[in-house]
């Protein structure tokens, strides 16, 4: 089973990849995240209290054949879900013959719901959709090195 390095610095994948075995064609390559986590502080500047509300953003490009309708069919779901944001992640040929996620460098699990989506089409040269997601989070796991993690759990 040999290693195949991709080069991608960061890839998402649209369920806690901890709980599956993830393939290298379900991920999608981030382009762009951000989110900020904050708590209250005092008159001295010491926090307290909950996370406040977190809004996850993240930018993807994809083919725009229906690759993301399960991003909107978490639009349209009142329940919660999971994203998984893998980097670094190295991929290998399994006894099938499928491209699996075999190791990475940390990862995050973020769980909560979508809130918005917006799409834009990049265009006749690519043929690729650019599409911007924000994502209300409840939890983010964070795991590191030898399946280390924290919760963060986020008031909302």
């Amino acid at each position: 089973m040999q290693n195949i390095s991709n080069y991608i610095k960061a890839t998402l994948f649209f369920d806690d990849f901890s709980e599956i075995n993830v393939k290298k064609e379900q991920g999608f390559t981030l382009q762009q995240f951000n989110y900020e986590c904050s708590r209250k502080r005092n008159n001295m500047g010491m926090p307290y209290g909950p996370t406040q509300t977190t809004v996850l953003k993240f930018l993807i490009k994809s083919l725009p054949d229906g690759y993301l309708k399960e991003v909107y069919k978490r639009l349209d779901e009142n329940t919660d879900s999971s994203f998984s944001i893998v980097f670094n992640a190295a991929f290998r040929s399994d006894e099938y013959g499928e491209t699996v996620l075999s190791d990475y460098d940390s990862a995050l699990v973020a769980t909560g719901f979508v809130i918005g989506i917006n799409e834009a089409y990049s265009g006749m040269d690519t043929g690729l959709m650019i599409t911007n997601v924000e994502f209300l989070t409840k939890k983010i796991t964070y795991i590191g090195n030898g399946n280390y993690k924290e919760n963060l759990f986020i008031n909302f």
